[in-house]
């Protein structure tokens, strides 16, 4: 009994450092007998260009990433990112006299009157279909008030997003000393609107119709610029979107979007000499990076790690079974050359209990791969709540006591919504107590009395004057 004891309070005081710290878990690091290499990516005309993985972040081609350059018409994913995240698509837009005449009249247009009025949602197909700068240069005044304003908004979004090295003046990219980006930072920019599905529409949308407005009579057709897009003169069936740029100073600019199963990749384009080369280019970073990296949804690959990792949830627990309410997050990926193999990633999980709630799930922790140094891919760890037993309570019915007018004893107030809570947590530790004891006291002590019954039956059976002995 007293040994029972010491098991018991051990195990209390194991799980209750365990709840009051984050619990960081060794890493394991796995060595390739092989020494891999990143793969070498093509030679292209561009004086810039870089592959982004866009579930990652991971960069997979790079040539001068980091470098400033001036970004043109591309510079429109970004004004039309914050368009969509600060407006409805039904709002009406109305143009004023700066955006009809501010904008230099031999640019990319649509041909807008002053007062004329289109909706958000038609000024979004005309700014990444047809580059249309008095648009971009409108819907900068509705949002912003200014295109002042409106371009700190755009600084504002790029810090936010990591692009430190990106400065915008404008919301349409037409030549400015001070306006300039880099391949890496338009490559973020893109992997963030990419997350919106209505840019995603939009940016892969062939052709549009603007039907007749308050001051036009006809209707108009805007055509995407993009070849791949159109799927003219150059083809890259794999591509979903993307967006031209061209100034005499930014020379052929271009960021494209392709996917091919779950590896969705970003190439961007920038300083090239050609419109021809600025596709051509493409197609061979597309190319490299479809045919020399794989991506691994880390919800298949990670079956048994989480319950062998954690020490509060073990596979010694019984209720961590097939049936585990620990996994990952199913949008988390690795990606890794197909040289390499997932055991040549270095893998870090850690778990905490401060856990934050995502669509109905605790995200009590992460994991994460790095190769050859560069962030591959992670995940989080969510706490499925979905089959988690409910504490029901039910008030008894009972006669409360007369409260006499000169009875001061004074009143407890309820603890309100956090009594439940506690009652939960106080449950839930008792279960989890009672169950670490059985698991590791009552279940030996009774695989031991179960053998020590056996042992004396075949004692019995050997002295009985039946037994035979063959």
């Amino acid at each position: 009994m007293k040994r029972r004891m010491i098991a018991c309070f051990s195990l209390i005081l194991i799980l209750s450092s365990s709840l009051l710290s984050p619990i960081p878990v060794r890493a394991t690091n796995y060595e390739s007998s092989i020494e891999n290499t990143w793969p070498n990516g093509p030679s292209v005309f561009a004086e810039a260009a870089i592959v982004m993985e866009a579930s990652t972040g991971l960069v997979l081609y790079e040539k001068n990433i980091n470098k400033s350059y001036y970004p043109a018409s591309i510079t429109k994913i970004m004004t039309a990112l914050l368009a969509i995240e600060n407006s409805s698509m039904g709002e009406i837009v109305t143009f004023s006299r700066d955006a009809v005449f501010k904008v230099d009249l031999d640019s990319s247009r649509i041909g807008i009157d002053v007062g004329e009025q289109l909706t958000m949602q038609q000024c979004l197909y005309g700014i990444l279909l047809e580059s249309a700068n008095e648009v971009s240069y409108a819907v900068a005044e509705h949002i912003g008030g200014t295109v002042e304003n409106f371009a700190k908004m755009m600084n504002d979004k790029a810090k936010s997003l990591g692009a430190l090295n990106t400065n915008f003046t404008n919301p349409h990219g037409l030549p400015d000393d001070n306006h300039y980006t880099t391949p890496y930072d338009m490559a973020l920019i893109t992997r963030e609107a990419m997350k919106n599905e209505t840019f995603r529409k939009i940016f892969g949308t062939r052709t549009y119709q603007i039907p007749p407005t308050n001051t036009q009579e006809e209707t108009r057709y805007l055509r995407n610029h993009h070849k791949f897009v159109l799927k003219q003169n150059y083809f890259y069936d794999d591509c979903i979107g993307g967006k031209t740029g061209y100034t005499s100073k930014a020379k052929f600019t271009l960021v494209s979007v392709a996917k091919r199963g779950d590896l969705e990749l970003i190439c961007v384009i920038m300083k090239d000499d050609t419109s021809a080369h600025q596709y051509t280019d493409t197609q061979k970073l597309f190319d490299f990076g479809f045919d020399n990296f794989s991506i691994y949804p880390i919800n298949e690959l990670e079956t048994t790690v989480l319950n062998e990792e954690s020490p509060i949830f073990t596979r010694f627990n019984p209720l961590l079974s097939e049936d585990s309410p620990i996994g990952t997050d199913e949008n988390g990926y690795l990606i890794l050359p197909n040289s390499a193999s997932f055991e040549d990633a270095k893998r870090e999980v850690s778990f905490s209990p401060s856990s934050e709630i995502k669509d109905g799930e605790n995200v009590i922790g992460t994991i994460s791969y790095t190769y050859q140094g560069k962030y591959v891919g992670g995940a989080n760890i969510l706490y499925h709540q979905s089959d988690k037993p409910v504490l029901v309570t039910k008030e008894l019915d009972v006669k409360k006591p007369a409260i006499h007018a000169d009875d001061t004893t004074p009143v407890l107030k309820s603890t309100g919504s956090l009594y439940p809570i506690i009652i939960g947590i106080i449950t839930g530790i008792f279960v989890l107590i009672i169950g670490l004891y059985y698991i590791f006291v009552e279940r030996p002590r009774l695989k031991r009395r179960r053998a020590y019954y056996k042992k004396r039956a075949n004692r019995r059976m050997y002295y009985n004057d039946e037994y035979l002995d063959l």
